[in-house]
């Protein structure tokens, strides 16, 4: 028993040795990697979260002049630990064999790859300087606490999951969808106990915890930063953008404020000269999809975003905080009062980019890969409908469920206002693979084949 559970512990350390060189080496090979939008958190931009300029802050005044540097080994020793996070707890909870271990550390591993080399990035996100370079691996060990608490009823491990869902949320706005999941998993775990009241009330106290405890966060970040209490500017540009990039110049007409209006008209002029809008786009998916994509940067960034925020500076005078919510007012007006008008076409943008948001998560927006998409999610679904009916409390089945519901709220969540590139829908990549891997395995010894090893 004994010499077991040294071999055990000298396998896991295997696993974590190597997953450390492989991460670490790409932040030694490549370094510290600055992105378009690393200057926003670097300075500390009110635009963004404040989870990640925080960090860069911590680690600027522990390092010195090479934080950037300590910011990338950091972040490589933590998706380490998250590659191989899931594969120990299966291997703890359902003793799978060390090859399986081995294949499910290197999916996430092969996910780092394609970010690095196929999708021509030149760098992998664990030594980027962007909110993925913590958010990708906070969400695998989000992943398997929540696992934990699902499959093993542990409530610690639902105290943890809610602990990374608080830093997720305060990392990217995009990861509110981990609070539903928070929400479904202890629906589930207290209804199969027959315990439903009590798990209503567990489930609404703890998505309670995780908003407030993000709003104080924010506040308290705010008021260390600027002085003044605040939660950070800009999250109503992203449906703005959308609204534009699905109105006609005669919607104007619809937005009450005046200044809104003038705004509005100008930007669209713009917009529609440079052929931004989606009246400009192709007939076809693929040219549908392409077209907003190419398109939402130029129209925020470029073009919306600087117009808005020069004009507020030509007519208020304010510090930051007050002029970002006088910005902030401005988009609001603009996509409340447009909405009405493009809510049908947006529905179609919103249609197309879920479809395009599934591709990404299990691949590339490739005509090729789009049918290798619909072979994959075939076997998936297969996989999942069989041991639904065969064995619904397979490990392998819940996790196969819990994933294919994040990979629908991520989806859903950045396709109502933004398009769905890699870099938003790559969190349930390496999920999607490491389940319907344990989907065979479990399928495999269902059937209880002839074949002498054991997967």
């Amino acid at each position: 028993m004994k010499n077991q559970m040294n071999k055990k512990t000298l396998q896991s350390g295997i696993l974590i040795l190597v997953s450390m060189l492989f991460y670490l080496y790409f932040a030694w090979h490549d370094g510290v990697v600055i992105c378009e939008d690393s200057p926003t958190y670097i300075n500390m931009n009110i635009t963004r979260e404040p989870l990640y300029p925080l960090l860069l802050e911590i680690m600027r005044r522990i390092f010195g002049e090479n934080y950037l540097f300590a910011t990338v080994v950091f972040q490589s020793i933590l998706a380490a630990l998250a590659a191989v996070s899931i594969p120990l707890f299966f291997k703890r909870e359902q003793n799978i064999s060390y090859i399986c271990e081995w294949f499910l550390m290197i999916i996430p591993m092969g996910c780092s790859l394609l970010c690095r080399f196929a999708a021509k990035r030149a760098s992998m996100y664990s030594n980027s300087i962007l909110t993925e370079g913590i958010a990708c691996s906070m969400f695998l060990l989000f992943t398997r606490f929540l696992l934990d608490y699902i499959i093993c009823r542990r409530k610690r491990s639902l105290f943890y999951a809610g602990i990374f869902s608080f830093l997720l949320v305060s990392t990217r706005k995009q990861m509110y969808f981990t609070v539903v999941l928070l929400f479904f998993a202890v629906i589930y775990v207290n209804w199969s106990r027959t315990q439903i009241k009590k798990g209503i009330l567990i489930a609404f106290l703890g998505v309670a915890a995780v908003l407030i405890s993000n709003k104080i966060f924010d506040n308290i970040y705010g008021y260390a930063v600027r002085g003044t209490a605040h939660t950070h500017s800009g999250d109503d540009r992203f449906l703005a953008t959308v609204v534009f990039y699905t109105s006609e110049r005669e919607d104007g007409e619809r937005i009450t404020d005046p200044e809104a209006r003038e705004l509005f008209y100008e930007i669209y002029d713009i917009c529609e000269d440079q052929g931004y809008l989606k009246h400009s786009a192709g007939k076809t998916w693929k040219q549908r999809v392409t077209h907003f994509g190419d398109s939402y940067d130029r129209i925020q960034i470029d073009t919306m975003w600087p117009a808005v925020e020069n004009y507020v500076g030509e007519h208020y005078d304010s510090e930051d905080v007050a002029r970002e919510k006088k910005v902030d007012e401005i988009t609001q007006t603009i996509s409340r009062d447009l909405l009405p008008a493009v809510w049908k076409k947006l529905l179609l943008t919103f249609v197309d980019n879920v479809c395009s948001g599934f591709v990404t998560t299990v691949a590339k927006v490739h005509p090729v890969l789009l049918w290798y998409t619909v072979m994959i999610y075939f076997v998936y679904f297969a996989m999942l409908i069989y041991l639904g009916i065969c064995n619904r409390t397979a490990p392998a089945f819940l996790f196969a469920t819990m994933t294919l519901i994040a990979i629908c709220l991520n989806v859903g969540l950045v396709s109502m206002v933004i398009f769905c590139q890699t870099r938003y829908t790559i969190y349930n990549m390496p999920l999607f693979y490491m389940s319907l891997l344990l989907m065979i395995r479990e399928v495999y010894h269902m059937k209880k084949t002839c074949v002498t090893f054991r997967f």
